[in-house]
């Protein structure tokens, strides 16, 4: 019965250990993208002061064709963004709540070997 017991705390650890890593992972995409972001919010700036230099210096019927084209180039690249910006969200969701998952299961796990063996004797003759 010992036995058993110690392969059920070892497989508790096995699984806190695989959900350690996947919360790992987790925030290893959340930082990531956190910086695709920031970067992200930067080059839209740098484009914004290119736009707004070429603007000022153009005709009004250029003038306006620019804006037309800059506004059509913003809209394409926010979907972009906000597609890949869920997306990351979805992952991060599901490495998040199946690390959950197997931390709990592995804690109860490890509690379930470490009962008096007298306990798990009467819970396994019971049934």
């Amino acid at each position: 019965m010992a036995a058993v017991q110690s392969w059920i705390s070892v497989a508790g650890i096995a699984l806190d250990l695989i959900g350690f890593l996947l919360l790992l992972r987790e925030w290893w995409i959340a930082f990531f993208h956190e910086n695709a972001v920031l970067e992200h919010q930067q080059r839209r700036a740098w484009e914004q002061s290119l736009r707004h230099h070429q603007t000022t210096h153009a005709s009004d019927q250029l003038r306006t064709h620019l804006d037309t084209h800059n506004r059509i180039q913003d809209e394409m690249v926010e979907r972009g963004a906000r597609a890949r910006h869920i997306a990351t969200l979805k992952a991060r969701k599901r490495f998040f709540v199946l690390a959950t998952v197997l931390i709990v299961l592995g804690s109860l796990l490890q509690l379930a070997g470490q009962l008096p063996e007298s306990v798990v004797s009467a819970v396994l003759n019971a049934g």
